[in-house]
Parts: C-alpha cells; sequence; structure tokens
C-alpha cells in the first residue's frame, strides 16, 4: 500500500512538472508570434489626426518589411490619458518595451525606474553626435540616456500679413517692445492682436517659459527680476493693452491654430502641429522668429518625444534597433517631418532641403537653434510647470500682482528643485 502510494505521488509530480514547463513555455512564447518572430509592444499618442497616425504605421510597417523577424504590436492612447496609463503600466510590471513618451517625461519615468539605461549604447552610436544639444539634453536624467530622439517641435510667431498690411505694419515684431506696439495696433473688434495658451496646464507653461529665458531667467531663480519682466509682459498683453484675449486662459494649442486660421487672431505663438487649420485659408500668412527680450536673448521651447525601452523588456537590443533604426533620417524623414509635424532635430539636417515639407521649416528649424529641453529640470518638472501655470493664472485673474506670484511661486520651486 505504501509503495502504491509512492507510485501515485510520483506520477502526479511527473503530471505536475509536465503542466509548469507547459505554462513556463507558453509564457515565453507570449513574446513571440506563431512564426516565431520577436514581437515588441509599443505606445504612442498619435491618433489624433488620420496624418500623424498613418505616419507611425508606416514606419512601423516599413521596419517589419526589412526586419522580417521583428513584428511590432502597437497601442494608441489618448494623449490626455498617456501618462496616466504609462504611470499604471510601470506600477503592475506591463511597461511596453517601447513608448513614445513627451520629452519632458523621460526624467520622471527614469527616476521610477522603470526605462532601460541606453548609456552605454548612446555613447558608441556614431549619429550621437550630430543631434542638437538641447535634443541630447532631452533624452537624458543625470548624464545617463533614457531614449531615443523621435519627433522634435518647438514654437515661433505665426502673423496674418492681410492684417498687417491693413495696420500699416511692414514686417512681424522682433523685440518685445515691438510685439506689444503691433499686438496693439492689430486688435480691433474683429480679431485679436495676438493669441497664446496660458491655459491652466503645460500647454501655458509651455509658453511662459520661452519668455522667461528671454528676460535672462530661469526656472531655478523663478521669483528673481526677469520673472516679473516676464509675468509683467504677459499682464500688460491680456489685462492691461487687451490685446490678447481673456479666453486664452481657457485656450490650447488646437483651438488657438483654428482661431488664426478663421481669421480672428492676427498673430498667434504656436507650432507646426497647427499647420493644418491655417494651409486652406484665403488670407496671406507667415512664420517669424520669436520677439527677443530686453537682452536680446532668443529662446523657445522643445516639443516632441522620445523612444524609450521599457526596462522589464526581453528584447531590449531589437527595441534600440527599432529607435536606432528610426532615428536614421534616410528611413524616417518623411514621416517624421510631414506625417508628424516635425522640424529637424540634427546638425546635419537642420538645414536640409530635404526636410522643408512646408515653407515654414526653415524658420522653425532657425528657431530650433535656440530651443531650450524642459527635461533639463528633472524628475519634478511636472509639478514645476504647476507651479508656473498657477502663477499665470493668479496674475491674469488679478489674483496676486506679478512680483507677488513671481516671489511665491519661486519659493515652491526652489522646495522641488533645491
Amino acid at each position: 500500500m505504501t509503495s502504491g502510494r509512492r507510485r501515485a505521488r510520483r506520477a502526479l509530480g511527473s503530471l505536475l512538472l509536465t503542466g509548469l514547463l507547459a505554462l513556463t513555455s507558453a509564457c515565453g512564447d507570449s513574446e513571440a508570434d506563431s512564426a516565431g518572430k520577436t514581437v515588441l509592444t509599443w505606445w504612442d499618442y498619435f491618433g489624433y489626426s488620420p496624418s500623424a497616425d498613418n505616419a507611425v504605421k508606416s514606419l512601423i510597417t516599413r521596419y517589419e518589411k526589412s526586419h522580417p523577424n521583428v513584428t511590432i504590436s502597437r497601442t494608441v492612447i489618448r494623449f490626455g490619458e498617456f501618462r496616466a496609463k504609462l504611470q499604471e503600466a510601470a506600477k503592475n510590471g506591463t511597461f511596453p518595451d517601447l513608448a513614445a513618451i513627451d520629452n519632458a517625461d523621460v526624467p520622471v519615468f527614469a527616476k521610477q525606474g522603470v526605462l532601460t539605461d541606453l548609456t552605454s549604447r548612446m555613447q558608441m552610436w556614431d549619429a550621437l553626435k550630430e543631434y542638437l544639444d538641447p535634443v541630447v539634453q532631452s533624452v537624458q536624467l543625470d548624464k545617463q540616456f533614457y531614449g531615443v530622439p523621435f519627433r522634435s517641435n518647438t514654437t515661433a510667431l505665426w502673423y496674418n500679413k492681410d492684417h498687417f498690411t491693413a495696420a500699416g505694419i511692414p514686417e512681424p515684431p522682433k523685440t518685445w517692445d515691438d510685439l506689444v506696439a503691433d499686438a496693439r495696433k492689430l486688435t480691433t473688434g474683429d480679431h485679436s492682436g495676438l493669441c497664446f495658451s496660458a491655459a491652466a496646464n503645460e500647454e501655458g507653461t509651455f509658453t511662459f517659459l520661452p519668455l522667461l529665458w528671454q528676460a535672462g531667467g530661469d526656472l531655478r531663480g523663478l521669483g528673481d527680476k526677469a520673472s516679473v519682466t516676464a509675468l509683467s509682459l504677459v499682464d500688460k498683453l491680456i489685462n492691461q493693452d487687451k490685446s490678447v484675449p481673456k479666453s486664452m486662459l481657457q485656450s490650447g494649442q488646437s483651438e488657438i491654430g483654428r482661431e488664426f486660421g478663421a481669421g480672428r487672431c492676427s498673430m498667434m505663438i504656436n507650432g507646426p502641429w497647427v499647420l493644418s487649420s491655417v494651409e486652406q485659408v484665403k488670407f496671406r500668412w507667415d512664420v517669424a522668429l520669436w520677439p527677443t527680450g530686453s537682452g536680446g536673448n532668443s529662446a523657445s521651447p522643445l516639443g516632441g518625444e522620445v523612444l524609450a525601452v521599457g526596462k522589464g523588456s526581453a528584447h531590449v537590443e531589437e527595441a534600440w534597433d527599432v529607435a536606432r533604426w528610426i532615428a536614421d533620417p534616410g528611413n524616417s524623414r518623411t514621416e517624421l517631418g510631414k506625417g508628424l509635424s516635425g522640424i529637424p532635430n540634427r546638425k546635419d539636417t537642420v538645414t536640409d532641403q530635404a526636410w522643408a515639407w512646408s515653407p515654414i521649416i526653415p524658420v522653425f528649424a532657425h528657431q530650433m537653434l535656440s530651443a531650450r529641453a524642459r527635461g533639463i529640470y528633472g524628475d519634478k518638472y511636472p509639478q514645476v510647470s504647476q507651479v508656473v501655470w498657477t502663477m499665470e493664472q493668479q496674475v491674469l485673474a488679478h489674483a496676486r500682482p506679478p512680483e507677488e506670484a513671481a516671489a511665491a511661486a519661486g519659493a515652491q520651486v526652489k522646495g522641488l528643485l533645491g
């Protein structure tokens, strides 16, 4: 009887072991399809327009065609939900192999330990030296690399040439003084002189940052004279001169693009991503560099995304190869350019006519030379950004004067950045 029990136990153990091996094999197969291909998971938020969506589809399809042993499984998430979804994935261990994340979020996820450190690979990558300095900074935290540059963009000044002619203004403003005077002169009962986002979100900060930099300031010194100067400019344009409408406190960049396209704004601060709102208009328009501050400083914010590799990926080398392949301008110029409204971000492409997918691109490419990365402020940048847009909203709502709002915000930022 004892011998029978032992045989039964051995048989049961054998069955359990066989089942466990089968289960383990099944988990491994989840990273490869039935044809034995490596399957990479990819997340992005480029489903917001057919052009952007098709551009990413094209990149993936062409990579798969030239790399038949790799399949890329793409998931598209709404922009407003993207960061939260990534945070959730980071917590439950389902972070994708590749994620196209806002460059300002690189330090956030790197600090959480969910991105693969690509430093050794990036340092041996010959193409790295071609990227503009702020683009390189945008994929780093503490000098370590956590992503590969993907799409880059920035903002500049768009202007309605018909409105300028009617107002007797011969050229776009080159300085803040010009901007204030022109905006005031262009404001009529039918249209505002200038529009830009002053919303209570990152878009508001994205507009304010270049003003702070142009005034000679920096977020680490928020509360100083430069901060007050930048805040006072916004206060004058909106509250005093009323050449910028109050609705800008709730308006995003896309809405502002439509307002400009409808002729209700004579000038706007915006990026190339709103071109579709302007291409078919009947009036003459153009794009110019940001007007400079009193010290002649030129500055603009670096926008765009980075391709990051999840730290838990079982296919780091394959994911790295995808990111590097896409970074080659010869493979991606069309998609990262016209498809995703991107701007050349390398020294060897910034003046390349092959990137001039629109007449506005040379201006934006020039503006990129003075762009600055938001990621230089580290993993606390999202909280710092909230302090900045709150400060701006307080001034524009007459809740605090510029000096008081800047001082209070400066104390908060110092607590965050040290």
